[in-house]
């Protein structure tokens, strides 16, 4: 494999932002980038803030997703995204990663644009397979090329 597919964290829980990251270091053609809420994914994604070097914070492939964080959820990212977003910014896949199995969590998510949904297993062994599978589908999956927006 060639290319980089790069990733963005958006994650509350640090044991499963640690969990997340140690089976992303284990596959060299992925990157993975996090953020701790969806107002960061926000300034993440707009490149403001600490999050001007595209170098360092380069635009996602494909953005995980938790719904249940603080002051601005996973639902809200998600709808600022779809439909607030500049540019192309709309186009980026995302991937719901909850411990929510509420229909009405996986009902809100799809109606909003997610493009899917992931409930998190509480066995280790489990979540680190669904992740290494996710890493191994969605870097053979073509995403759309988003050009950068705000500051380089």
């Amino acid at each position: 494999m060639g290319t980089t597919t790069t990733f963005l964290l958006v994650e509350d829980d640090p044991d499963d932002v640690f969990m997340v990251e140690r089976e992303f270091k284990r596959a060299p053609h992925l990157q993975l980038r996090h953020v701790s809420d969806g107002r960061k994914a926000v300034l993440y994604l707009l490149g403001e803030e600490q999050y001007k070097d595209r170098e360092k914070y380069p635009l996602p492939d494909v953005i995980l997703l938790d719904l249940k964080m603080p002051r601005f959820s996973g639902f809200d990212f998600l709808q600022w995204l779809r439909s607030n977003s500049p540019g192309s910014l709309r186009l980026v896949p995302v991937m719901v990663m909850s411990s929510s199995p509420l229909h009405s969590d996986v009902q809100r998510a799809y109606a909003i644009g997610v493009n899917s949904y992931m409930c998190k297993p509480v066995d280790w062994s489990k979540f680190r397979e669904r992740i290494q599978t996710l890493g191994i589908y969605w870097s053979d999956v073509e995403t759309p090329k988003i050009p950068s927006v705000g500051n380089k």
